[in-house]
């Protein structure tokens, strides 16, 4: 007799021009021009800068950052070099695209309030790089096709609200529970089932709570922006549910003894 799962749930999304928007195709290029509104504190633009750092550091992501000139200004009309102008929303994260006067394309790229308030610096820096990597073309992780196999939620009745259409390179990789797409929240809320052994339910959302990209995150955004820097030992077939980290191993091998007993006793 197979025990029952119960059905996935992931965080409710705005429609429109949201960053979970549903869009599957990688749109932008890895180097983007961008300009900070004037209304941004010190505080609030550090750890912006420290976001991009975080991200380039492991991608070929590229986050140019330009002091901010007003929109007369040549410097933002220059056809050859689109821009993202970085705002704060008091709602949600979204952005808004569009060309100037026919000549320059420009992005408004509005940040969360909420992310510049959170309980510790890398709690913030964990929810902008979300936020930017996901306006970059990666989707959450709970909204994969294939996550109701890994994570299900703990209350029963919940449903999966949305599921925006995934870019082909992200979902060539296995699923990652502590990606930086991940919710702070979300390991409140949901556990990690019988397959996915190698990690705990407590690592769910782990990358944006100590605010770095996962392994696998790097992996699958240099797959969409630059194939050729994926590291060489990369295998689809050996994702962060089947591969225990080192000081995991005597548990992992006690979770895989326990599910095989059960399985052989429904069997």
């Amino acid at each position: 007799m197979e025990c029952p799962l119960l059905q996935a749930r992931a965080a409710p999304t705005l429609f429109g021009n949201e960053i979970d928007g549903n869009v599957g195709e990688v749109v932008r290029t890895p180097n983007q021009v961008v300009y900070f509104w004037p209304s941004l504190t010190d505080p609030e633009k550090t750890l912006l800068r420290d976001a991009f750092w975080q991200i380039q550091r492991r991608t070929c992501l590229r986050f140019e950052e330009q002091e901010y000139k007003p929109w007369f200004h040549a410097d933002r009309w220059d056809a050859a070099r689109p821009y993202i102008l970085v705002r704060k929303s008091k709602k949600y994260a979204a952005y808004s695209e569009g060309t100037v006067e026919s000549t320059v394309g420009r992005t408004i790229l509005y940040v969360s309030e909420a992310s510049f308030n959170m309980n510790s610096y890398n709690h913030s820096r964990g929810a902008i790089m979300d936020q930017l990597v996901r306006f970059m073309g990666l989707k959450r992780e709970i909204y994969r096709p294939d996550a109701p196999s890994y994570i299900q939620p703990i209350g029963a009745g919940q449903t999966l609200s949305r599921a925006p259409q995934f870019h082909a390179a992200q979902l060539e990789w296995p699923f990652d529970p502590e990606s930086i797409t991940v919710p702070l929240w979300a390991r409140d809320i949901y556990t990690l089932t019988e397959y996915c052994p190698a990690r705990n339910s407590a690592d769910i959302g782990a990358g944006q709570r100590v605010g770095l990209l996962t392994r696998w995150d790097t992996i699958k955004l240099n797959s969409m922006y630059c194939p050729g820097q994926i590291v060489a030992d990369a295998d689809p077939h050996r994702g962060p549910c089947v591969v225990p980290r080192q000081k995991d191993l005597d548990e992992f091998r006690r979770r895989a003894w326990a599910y095989k007993r059960l399985h052989n006793n429904w069997n």
